[in-house]
């Protein structure tokens, strides 16, 4: 080091940065690495016991090495996309698992091993042939359990797991009576049970105290309403005029592109894959097709749609519109999280996000539909900085956009319902709301921040029967706005 410039040499602070790199290393290990670690002969004990994250997604492992055993800090395991055939006995030596992926692997049944994984919340084993999803496998203190993509029938003991709030239950063979035993998990707030073979939805589920976001498109009784609703869709449109451009993004099952159409700049929505968790391509595109006649300012404009090659859609693109929060992370299993940028907002602009979710939601109901994932990093919005507002900004735009879970509805009560359960997911977007709000609001905003509260309130109601309308809530949120001076013009006219 004695020849080389002061300025090239390492300092404390390379050495702590080189340090804390190699303690990330050690504390997660993915792909060809960890099959190392796993493999190695003889193991080596230290990296593997300082492990907190191991992925050994599509390695081709037809076993797991009896080494995983030694990874006790180990806090999340995915096993994903392997042809092991079952999740192996060894996760019961595991005492600090708390997350466990095992999608993909074939297995037919889930073993009684995971059960003794006490600490586990989240558990993910989409896409294997598991026919009956037996609760007393699952430790009971679960919270979030995925099991899309299989061939459940029947779910003995479920109702043993007492905290789960979030089950992802698309594309399997579940009927009416096969997923009545729900109801009583109390914690319940979120189902996705799109795809399976419900005649009717469960009239206990209809009254359930918690439920909030619930897919069910792609049944049979979701079917029939949306061949109802598809009756006054409007004609689709010729691919040959859409010019497709630079890729903008993608999510679940699509990928949205920049494009040209009829002289105007658009997005262009294509389906890459026909299911996801939420419901199918088919269904999302037809309920698109249905919210666009006529459409509503609050919700993202959808300006045509065809069906060859491909399905797709041709939208109203919308520059510099962020979602107005971040997604749910396994902590918060159905709460959003809050925006990486660590923007806030005043009261006006909760209340025009508010507004602008309420116009949307009311609208949607208004043509038979639910959206089913109402949520805040589903809502677009577009900002502005305040002057010497430091992290606060002003809504100048609200959309509610991502239809991937949304669903027809019929008139009758059972429809209807559904869509009251809503304004619970309603009422949660308010709470992420109120926490985005500046943490000492003006005196001026008193009665803003207050409404907000008081909505909230009202969505929460464990009676289904007591829960408002969306359209009522518009209204309100509405007078509020513009009949306080705060000279926000409506974001849109139901």
């Amino acid at each position: 080091q004695r020849g080389r410039p002061h300025f090239l040499r390492p300092s404390k602070f390379d050495s702590m940065a080189e340090g804390k790199a190699k303690q990330a290393r050690q504390e997660a290990a993915s792909g060809r690495a960890a099959k190392d670690f796993l493999e190695a002969d003889p193991p080596d004990a230290i990296t593997l016991g300082a492990l907190s994250q191991l992925d050994v997604r599509k390695l081709g492992l037809a076993s797991v090495p009896s080494s995983l055993g030694l990874c006790r800090r180990l806090v999340k395991l995915d096993l994903g996309d392997n042809p092991l055939l079952k999740v192996p006995d060894l996760v019961a030596e595991l005492p600090c698992l708390e997350i466990l992926f095992a999608s993909g692997v074939d297995m037919k049944e889930v073993p009684l091993a995971v059960h003794k994984c006490e600490k586990l919340h989240m558990v993910g084993f989409r896409n294997n042939q598991i026919a009956s999803l037996n609760g007393a496998c699952f430790p009971q203190n679960l919270a979030w359990l995925i099991a899309a993509g299989n061939q459940i029938r029947e779910m003995p003991n479920i109702s043993r797991l007492q905290h789960i709030r979030k089950l992802m239950l698309s594309h399997n063979r579940l009927t009416c009576a096969g997923l009545a035993p729900v109801a009583e998990i109390p914690a319940l707030e979120m189902l996705r049970v799109a795809g399976n073979c419900l005649e009717a939805f469960p009239k206990a589920l209809l009254r359930h105290p918690r439920l909030a976001w619930v897919a069910v498109g792609g049944n049979p009784f979701a079917e029939a309403a949306l061949e109802k609703r598809l009756h006054g869709a409007p004609p689709l449109v010729d691919f040959k005029e859409v010019s497709v451009g630079e890729k903008l993004g993608s999510g679940a099952g699509a990928t949205v592109y920049r494009g040209s159409w009829r002289g105007r700049v658009v997005a262009v929505k294509l389906w890459d894959q026909e299911t996801f968790s939420d419901g199918s391509a088919k269904g999302e595109w037809s309920i698109n097709l249905v919210a666009s006649a006529p459409g509503h300012r609050s919700i993202i404009g959808v300006l045509g749609a065809f069906s060859e090659p491909r399905m797709g859609m041709i939208l109203e693109l919308l520059e510099n519109a962020v979602a107005a929060a971040g997604p749910p992370t396994p902590a918060s299993v159905t709460r959003d999280s809050p925006p990486s940028d660590g923007r806030k907002l005043d009261s006006v602009g909760a209340l025009k996000v508010a507004e602008g979710v309420a116009l949307a939601g009311a609208y949607l109901h208004s043509r038979g539909l639910t959206h089913a994932d109402i949520y805040l990093h589903n809502t677009l919005i577009i900002t502005e900085p305040v002057p010497r507002g430091g992290p606060l900004v002003s809504v100048r735009d609200v959309r509610l956009s991502d239809f991937g879970g949304a669903t027809a509805v019929s008139d009758d009560e059972d429809g209807r319902a559904l869509q009251r359960l809503e304004l619970r997911s309603f009422g949660w977007l308010l709470q992420d709301l109120l926490d985005l709000c500046m943490a000492a609001p003006a005196p001026e905003e008193a009665d803003a921040v207050a409404l907000l509260q008081d909505v909230r309130a009202r969505c929460a109601q464990e009676d289904v029967e007591r829960l408002p309308k969306f359209a009522d809530l518009a209204v309100e949120l509405s007078t509020f706005l513009h009949g306080h001076g705060s000279g926000v013009a409506p974001v849109g006219a139901l």
